[in-house]
């Protein structure tokens, strides 16, 4: 009996076993909670819950919980030893049915998201990612100027871009950074961060009272590039439900973002009041039978066009209410 070489296998498969349990905020060894309350942590052990399940659809295809986590998997081992805690990786995908796992691999590999979209104008984009002292991109998209691919997962290439010092301090905790609420690019005076605590806090708020769980359908609708956006896709990811993705049409043309509704039978909807206002106006005629809540964030709510929602008779069961605090139902 090879004595030395039975404590080396003893020792890697421990190490497995630590990383697995550590993924799912399970790790026996220190900071249990602090990992439980992570986004990438939270998502991995919904995906080892509903493996099988539907996360996320679009036009073009759909995910299982496994497929995501994989892909994030692959995304994170990418950015090994190119980004890590402190540091931030620009994210500058479509929205997708896959667009989660570039978020979450980020996450895993323990950097914060700086949500980019490619319709941005290149000057926001290089004063954000200065801001934040971006070295490292994952896009599925055209890269800017002096963005060098080094490597590729799926449709995602992982790019580096020259060294730069961070302006925004990005602590271990950070889960996103954004431009500050109503800044203007260019002229904001920096970019600051979301944290991992902040979108769970809106979630453990939002999910519970809703009752929410894998038979519900969300739609996910905003950028990430807006805080709304930063929030929206964890409801369904973490609770096991099942994300539709609205494409470039169904965003840009509330029309068609009422047919998707219906023909996926969305049950919870999140929106922007001055999205609201649109919809309503375009559902009028439609009807929405199997919506079962409307949550509203991120603007002051009018009260008129919740009124002629509720007049419309587009969602009868649909219960609205404002999120952008404490939940208040309207």
């Amino acid at each position: 009996m090879n004595a030395s070489g039975d404590h080396q296998e003893l020792d890697r498969l421990s190490a497995d076993l630590a990383g697995v349990l550590g993924r799912i905020g399970l790790d026996p060894a220190a900071g249990r909670s602090e990992r439980r309350e992570r986004i990438d942590t939270r998502f991995a052990a919904a995906a080892a819950r509903h493996a099988g399940r539907v996360a996320a659809q679009d036009g073009e295809g759909a995910s299982t919980y496994l497929e995501l986590d994989w892909l994030a998997d692959d995304v994170a081992r990418r950015l090994s030893g190119r980004a890590g805690p402190g540091a931030a990786v620009a994210v500058r995908v479509r929205r997708s049915h896959v667009s989660a796992a570039a978020v979450v691999g980020v996450m895993r590999a323990g950097a914060a998201v700086l949500p980019l979209e490619s319709g941005h104008r290149a000057g926001l984009q290089e004063f954000m990612m200065r801001e934040a002292g971006v070295e490292m991109v994952v896009s599925d998209g055209v890269l800017l100027r002096d963005e060098v691919p080094v490597a590729k997962t799926g449709r995602f290439v992982i790019a580096v871009r020259p060294r730069v010092r961070a302006v925004c301090e990005i602590g271990p905790g950070a889960a996103f950074v954004a431009l500050p609420a109503g800044g203007e690019p260019g002229r904001a005076a920096g970019v600051r961060v979301v944290s991992h605590l902040d979108v769970l806090a809106w979630v453990d708020a939002v999910v519970p009272l809703l009752e929410a769980g894998p038979y519900d359908v969300w739609a996910s609708f905003h950028s990430m590039s807006l805080e709304v956006g930063m929030r929206e896709p964890w409801g369904p990811l973490l609770s096991g439900g099942r994300m539709v993705v609205a494409g470039r049409e169904a965003a840009g043309d509330a029309g068609a973002f009422v047919r998707l509704l219906a023909g996926h039978g969305v049950t919870v909807l999140t929106q922007l009041p001055s999205a609201f206002a649109r919809l309503t106006q375009a559902a009028l005629g439609s009807t929405l039978p199997s919506l079962r809540h409307v949550l509203l964030a991120g603007e002051p709510v009018e009260g008129g066009v919740v009124a002629r929602w509720r007049e419309s008779g587009i969602a009868p069961a649909a219960v609205v209410r404002d999120v952008s605090g404490s939940p208040a139902v309207l």
